[in-house]
């Protein structure tokens, strides 16, 4: 069976998060494996929301910030950009530019190394969408995918065009409530505190293995020298060791009888 290419659609504010509601919408209708998550649509109540975000920030393989000029240096989109980009690379998360937002804007913010997608750009949308497709496996059909946008980026580009950007920037209170800027510290310290116990863990593993190969190499060197002790003494005074057979086939000549008769007087 295919397997749901897993889409992590950021938001910070109420225009913020009616583009993500769009986005939500339309990105399945150009490949049906697309499924984007949309943290006030997809939580399910009486479940512990910064957990679930970081359960779905883990398993995303694309990742989408719709920026404002308002949220730009919104705790709440700096932390999931940050953990998008650990888990995607860069290539994967686009700063998504609502109308009235620029590149300008994203100066001085950590979504300054990202590309960003321009909402009101028609091929910058087609761009994203086909980048998010080639990661479904199977992709949709290049000419399909084209016909599709096509029929859809006028209703994509108006429903875009009618959020209201001048609107507070709070979340309506039907929502779960988005975590404090303290929550995301805890979070984020938490997860320091972990990569570092992870580090730990590898370190000694390293350090295990690299003593195990030493006691490896004595041992060998032991029976080394042990095997080839007579052959290094200088005073060794046994008996030669054995000539070796002649090859098969070998044909005895004058010489050789010579070499094996011992010398007069000898």
């Amino acid at each position: 069976m295919p397997k749901k290419l897993k889409v992590f659609v950021s938001w910070s504010g109420e225009p913020s998060r009616r583009c993500a509601l769009l986005l939500r919408e339309k990105l399945p209708i150009f490949n049906h494996l697309i499924e984007p998550f949309v943290s006030s649509e997809d939580i399910a109540k009486g479940v512990r929301g910064l957990d679930t975000i970081a359960a779905h920030l883990a398993g995303s393989q694309f990742g989408i910030v719709c920026v404002t000029p308002a949220n730009r240096h919104a705790p709440w989109i700096n932390y999931e950009s940050g953990a998008l980009s650990r888990e995607v690379g860069k290539d994967r998360l686009a700063p998504f530019l609502l109308l009235g937002a620029t590149v300008g804007d994203l100066v001085g913010t950590p979504l300054m190394q990202f590309q960003a997608t321009r909402a009101d750009h028609r091929d910058d949308v087609l761009k994203m969408v086909k980048s998010i497709n080639e990661l479904c496996d199977p992709p949709a059909d290049g000419s399909r995918l084209a016909s599709l946008f096509d029929m859809f980026w006028p209703e994509l580009e108006e429903g875009l065009k009618q959020i209201p950007l001048d609107v507070q920037e709070e979340e309506r209170s039907s929502a779960p409530p988005r975590p404090s800027a303290e929550e995301i510290q805890s979070r984020m310290l938490s997860q320091l505190q972990q990569q570092g116990d992870r580090l730990d863990t590898l370190v000694e593993a390293v350090s295990a293995l690299r003593s195990e190969r030493a006691s490896d190499l004595r041992k060998g060197r032991v029976l080394f020298d042990g095997m080839f002790a007579d052959l290094a003494d200088p005073g060794h005074t046994g008996p030669a060791p054995d000539p070796a057979p002649p090859p098969p086939g070998y044909r005895r000549t004058r010489l050789d009888a010579e070499a094996e008769t011992p010398e007069e007087g000898s």
